[in-house]
């Protein structure tokens, strides 16, 4: 008696395929997260705790033959980022198989598969920013990302918030960019250096934030100045258009990676895994991808907003 093909045959020739065509898909798209949050690999249990540390302060002068002073380090507040699970799936009928309408459908469904992870990260990145006015998404030091009441040692707070909400233009970015520089202090209340790096906006405010960047002149006027911001090279990452942020008016100034290293964090815990299996009972061909994260900040001091006007 001969034997019957099964789906299961059928692995080796499909899963290749649709793992080719995910891969195309979700490794060579131009992530626009990417511009402003940085990927680091977690801890491997189920959670990832980043204990943010408090500073000394500055040094007393001691007198001659004195001795040193000590200071006791404290945590300041611990960060947690708990870890979760996004995936999907899609089944290919034993019919579609045999048929070899898997060769058409397989791809496509698993271009749609790529994309749909991709869809994810970016909206729950891009929801960093959506709620870093509210007060109901704080971080480890108990306020939102943009605050005017971040905590610091003995009581004392700083803001990464323009004082006033307004509207982007030549002149609120110019106070923006004194603002980061004014209020950049550790947890010590020492005085940091924050070199702005890119204007994030969404791409209602995309066209003014081009202007602004490379008018050689100040925009927007009939004055000769010139334009600081490009003659200072105060944004030297230029512009990052988010697609996904739902306010027309909302605009942050980010700060260099190197100098906040945990700042916007998307914190990996597994990559993608893709996987292909048949399903004994319906015969089908199931392919899935699934990888493990999460998203959040670390450190305040890692963008400067308005909720704009």
């Amino acid at each position: 008696m001969a034997n019957p093909m099964r789906n299961s045959d059928f692995r080796s020739v499909v899963e290749p395929v649709l793992n080719e065509v995910f891969d195309g898909i979700y490794d060579q798209r131009d992530d626009e997260y990417k511009q402003v949050f940085n990927e680091r690999t977690g801890t491997p249990r189920n959670r990832h705790e980043e204990p943010v540390l408090a500073g000394l302060g500055q040094a007393p002068e001691l007198p001659d033959g004195m001795p040193v002073t000590y200071r006791a380090g404290s945590t300041h507040f611990i960060k947690q980022y708990i870890y979760k699970i996004y995936g999907l799936a899609f089944a290919l009928t034993p019919s579609l198989i045999e048929d070899g309408d898997h060769a058409s459908l397989g791809p496509t469904y698993s271009e749609y598969l790529a994309q749909a992870l991709i869809e994810t990260k970016e909206v729950k990145c891009a929801n960093v920013l959506n709620n870093s006015f509210n007060s109901s998404f704080p971080g480890g030091d108990g306020q939102a990302l943009i605050s005017t009441a971040h905590p610091i040692i003995n009581g004392k707070t700083f803001s990464n918030q323009l004082a006033a909400a307004a509207a982007l233009s030549q002149t609120s970015l110019e106070q923006m960019l004194i603002t980061l520089r004014t209020n950049g202090v550790d947890n010590a209340g020492n005085y940091v250096n924050l070199p702005s790096d890119k204007l994030v906006v969404p791409p209602a405010l995309e066209p003014q934030a081009i202007v602004l960047l490379n008018s050689t002149l100040r925009a927007g006027t009939v004055n000769n100045d010139v334009n600081p911001v490009k003659i200072g090279k105060m944004l030297s990452g230029g512009v990052a258009v988010l697609t996904r942020l739902t306010s027309s008016t909302a605009w942050w100034v980010t700060v260099d990676q190197k100098t906040v290293r945990k700042g916007l964090t998307v914190m990996v815990r597994s990559k993608v895994k893709k996987g292909m299996e048949g399903d004994f009972e319906t015969g089908s061909m199931r392919y899935k991808a699934t990888e493990r994260y999460d998203v959040g900040f670390t450190d305040p001091r890692a963008a400067f907003g308005t909720p704009g006007l």
